[in-house]
């Protein structure tokens, strides 16, 4: 992969694992609560078909299709009362921490499509055990 960085593990780690924790809510939800409902080893394949549709979905965003995509809407924060905590001269030599949204339009595709291929090898396997 000619667009990998190093500093694009954490955002991919965060992408995985939430979508991987809202995929187990889903999944533990319909066993749980839908009465004479899918096999857990039904709906562990319907998310691996899920996550497959969305790797190939950003493969072809990557291969130059564009897909329109709603724009993430965050609400307005109130700002926090300026506090002195610790010295400024602490930190000055860590660089700070690399957020999905201070990437690269690329590198925050490649960072979903290997999310998303990760959830999808994780969902195959549990429909396999499952």
């Amino acid at each position: 992969m000619k667009h990998w960085k190093p500093y694009m593990l954490r955002p991919v780690i965060y992408m995985a694992a939430t979508r991987l924790m809202a995929a187990l809510v889903f999944l533990l939800a319909v066993v749980r609560f839908v009465p004479r409902g899918p096999a857990p080893g039904m709906v562990a394949g319907f998310l691996t078909v899920l996550f497959a549709l969305f790797t190939y979905l950003v493969y072809l965003r990557m291969d130059g299709m564009h897909i329109p995509r709603m724009k993430y809407f965050r609400p307005k924060q109130k700002k926090d009362p300026f506090q002195h905590l610790t010295d400024m001269s602490d930190y000055t030599d860590e660089e700070p921490p690399v957020t999905f949204d201070e990437l690269e339009q690329d590198e925050k595709n490649l960072c979903s499509l290997l999310s998303n291929a990760f959830n999808l090898a994780v969902f195959l396997i549990l429909s396999f055990i499952i």
